[in-house]
């Protein structure tokens, strides 16, 4: 358990993916945009990214101002490599999801390498290898084989790091060397230091600690020289944990301390969750639990922050074996699963296998050997078929091609120097010696040799292209029939999905409709039922009291004919006031439920009517304004008769009480609610104390509204809000 602790990050943190180098064709710049463009490259380079990120944005913005696309998509372009050199993939994505379509529309392939590279580059992190290698296909595909240049060697440096993720060491070797090669004819020091890198991680997975080691040294004394401080964080942790395996404590510790200097001092999540993660292997080693324990935390509570998937699969197994140190058997068993089903999610066959092997020693220490059997012979599995893929002979027959090829071409060239050095030597002696003719012949073979020099370096440069070509088109050819497999598969998987989903949409709206229906007739019953019950409620409350007080009359009145006819002749003309009553009623009942009365236009015409038979006989003027979006507005009839009640009791008292000589009725709409002013200029100040006030204010409250009687010099006003949908 504790041996495999020191290695932990190594298969994932020595992956240094090469964040493309914006090489983009240039504009023609304003001054103060390539100052700030300028200033932000400066900045970089000095690891201040917050301020780099600041000047980008601004130069970004003048460049949207000014309507200039190339210069807003160069901009976007720096801010999605800063973003992707700080860990902030959300934000690189926005970058080229921005800056995608207008680059199409450019026909920029300097920058669509750019953005189709950085895409492969965060499918290698979040361990989906069939995009990333899809994306570094396109971007090879545009002409940078051709071209060899330092971007094509970025690409080839990825798919190693892509291959590496897969558990093929041998095709991840062959593109770093590919990617060095490049490097090297290009000067491209920094991108040499990053392969020497990715180089000594690949020979670590392979058990080969010395050369690792090898080739981490290589990598700092470039990055040193460069003054990379961020690629020396990564080496730094890296060959910490090499002299960890190899039992240099010291070293490996004072490696890791430089390694968390740096990560501090760029401020650098990622580097920083690295770097502690490294630590806490090195504690762990040292049996220091606790102290391994701190850095473990702060590590994993770094990389869930920044959502990195591959690093968390290496670091939750670390976990579990703390815990299991420590003894802790249920948080122990879940770090080890949350490990594994990250690893299977990203399908990284190094960490599964990883994974598999802790949890079979775990259960071996519990003496549940079923489980420890069965988790082992899944450990087994995993590593052989990293095995088959990665047969070290082959590993080592590539790297020793390479060695050999780079150092006959170097004899080559020493040769064919020596010989033009002896010629140039010979040519010169002959015309000291004042032998033209022979000078004359050796400068004819310097020529000559110098034509063949120039020739085969040709020949093998186009020989390297015949063969890149012939490698492009296969791939081509291989692509091309994979997609056309995928395409007939989302076709018939669209299909399917299209008829599944109709069908569906058929069932749910068949179901719906017939449970809108149920829904609506029960509406309507409820509906009706209220309507029955409040005519009824009306006709007792309202009707049935003055018929009984009719009937009483009646009979007193016919015993009072003969013997007191006077008071028969008051009680008749009491009947008869009742009975006016009672047909108004009855009347204001059978309009509110009729279906044709339900808009609000209905409503206003009846109290108009009302208002006339009741203030033009006492010579008072009616004035009554309806707001224009109320006009086709519909109310319930229990509203409808309410509001009708409310505005004939408040026109009566008016008649009875205000002795005015103008009144205003005003209509509006205040927000979702109806608003209802009675306006009139007479003298009466009621207080809505009275019986009819009362009952006005009890009527607003059971539609929901609010109903107030403010008195004034100038008259009283009658304020009704109540709500309408």
């Amino acid at each position: 358990m504790k041996s495999a602790l020191f290695a932990i990050l190594l298969h994932a943190l020595a992956w240094q993916l090469c964040p493309a180098q914006a090489q983009t064709t240039k504009p023609a710049l304003s001054p103060l945009i390539e100052n700030l463009l300028s200033s932000s490259k400066t900045l970089i380079k000095r690891a201040e990214y917050d301020s780099a990120s600041s000047r980008l944005r601004q130069a970004l913005q003048l460049s949207l101002n000014t309507n200039a696309r190339h210069l807003a998509v160069v901009c976007y372009d720096k801010l999605a490599e800063l973003s992707l050199l700080v860990g902030k993939t959300n934000e690189m994505n926005r970058f080229d999801s921005l800056s995608l379509p207008i680059v199409k529309q450019l026909k920029d392939t300097v920058l669509l390498i750019n953005v189709y590279n950085r895409q492969g580059i965060q499918f290698i992190e979040k361990g989906k290898h069939k995009e990333a290698e899809n994306y570094l296909g396109m971007a090879l595909a545009l002409g940078l084989e051709k071209e060899a240049s330092k971007k094509t060697a970025e690409v080839y440096s990825n798919f190693g790091s892509m291959y590496l993720g897969k558990g093929e060491k041998d095709k991840a070797l062959e593109n770093f060397l590919k990617a060095l090669k490049l490097y090297e004819k290009n000067g491209a020091e920094q991108g040499m230091g990053e392969t020497y890198s990715n180089i000594s991680s690949l020979f670590y997975l392979l058990g080969k600690v010395d050369d690792a080691i090898q080739y981490q040294q290589k990598s700092i004394e470039i990055r040193k020289k460069l003054d990379d401080k961020k690629g020396l964080t990564t080496t730094n942790i890296n060959i910490g944990q090499l002299y960890l395996i190899k039992g240099n404590n010291p070293l490996s510790l004072t490696h890791l301390q430089q390694a968390l200097k740096y990560a501090e001092e760029l401020k650098n999540k990622k580097l920083l969750a690295s770097a502690s993660s490294a630590l806490s292997a090195y504690y762990s080693r040292a049996k220091n639990y606790p102290e391994a324990l701190i850095w473990q935390t702060k590590g994993i509570t770094l990389f869930e922050e920044i959502d990195d998937k591959q690093m968390l699969s290496r670091l939750y197994v670390s976990a579990g074996n703390l815990a299991n140190a420590a003894n802790d058997s249920a948080k122990s068993i879940g770090y080890y699963k949350k490990g594994l089903n990250l690893a299977i999610a990203m399908n990284n066959k190094e960490n599964i296998a990883n994974a598999y092997e802790k949890i079979s020693i775990f259960f071996t220490g519990r003496q549940n050997f079923e489980q420890a059997h069965f988790n082992y012979k899944q450990y087994i599995a995993y590593r052989d078929s990293i095995s088959e893929k990665s047969n070290l002979a082959k590993i080592t027959e590539i790297r020793t091609s390479y060695e050999t090829e780079k150092k006959d071409g170097e004899i080559t060239r020493l040769n064919t120097l020596q010989k033009l050095k002896q010629l140039q030597i010979e040519k010169q002696e002959a015309v000291i010696a004042g032998n033209f003719l022979v000078a004359k012949q050796k400068q004819a073979e310097i020529e000559l040799l110098s034509t063949e020099k120039k020739l085969n370096e040709e020949a093998l440069e186009k020989q390297n292209l015949i063969t890149k070509n012939k490698e492009q088109q296969l791939a081509l050819a291989e692509k091309e029939t994979e997609l056309r497999e995928n395409q007939l598969t989302n076709q018939k998987m669209i299909r399917n999905l299209l008829l599944a989903g109709l069908a569906l949409l058929l069932v749910t709206g068949f179901t719906w409709f017939n449970r809108f229906k149920l829904r609506k007739k029960i509406q309507q019953q409820a509906d009706l039922l209220a309507i029955r019950n409040s005519i009824s409620k009306n006709l007792h409350d309202e009707i049935g009291s003055t018929l009984t007080s009719i009937n009483i009359l009646s009979n007193v009145s016919q015993k009072a004919m003969n013997s007191n006819p006077q008071q028969a002749q008051e009680m008749l003309g009491k009947i008869a006031g009742q009975s006016k009553t009672v047909q108004e009623k009855m009347s204001d009942i059978v309009w509110a439920i009729r279906s044709e009365n339900e808009k609000i236009e209905s409503l206003v015409a009846r109290i108009r009517e009302y208002a006339s038979q009741t203030l033009e006989a006492l010579d008072i003027e009616i004035k009554i304004t309806f707001d224009d979006e109320l006009i086709d507005k519909e109310l319930p009839i229990q509203t409808r008769k309410e509001l009708l009640l409310i505005c004939k009791e408040a026109i009566s008292n008016i008649a009875k009480h205000a002795q005015a000589s103008k009144v205003a009725l005003s209509f509006g709409r205040n927000k979702e609610s109806l608003e209802l002013n009675i306006k009139d200029n007479g003298n009466w100040k009621g207080d809505g104390t009275g019986t009819g006030t009362k009952s006005m204010m009890e009527r607003a409250r059971q539609l929901g509204g609010e109903l107030s009687i403010v008195p004034g010099n100038s008259g009283t006003l009658v304020h009704l809000l109540i709500p309408i949908t």
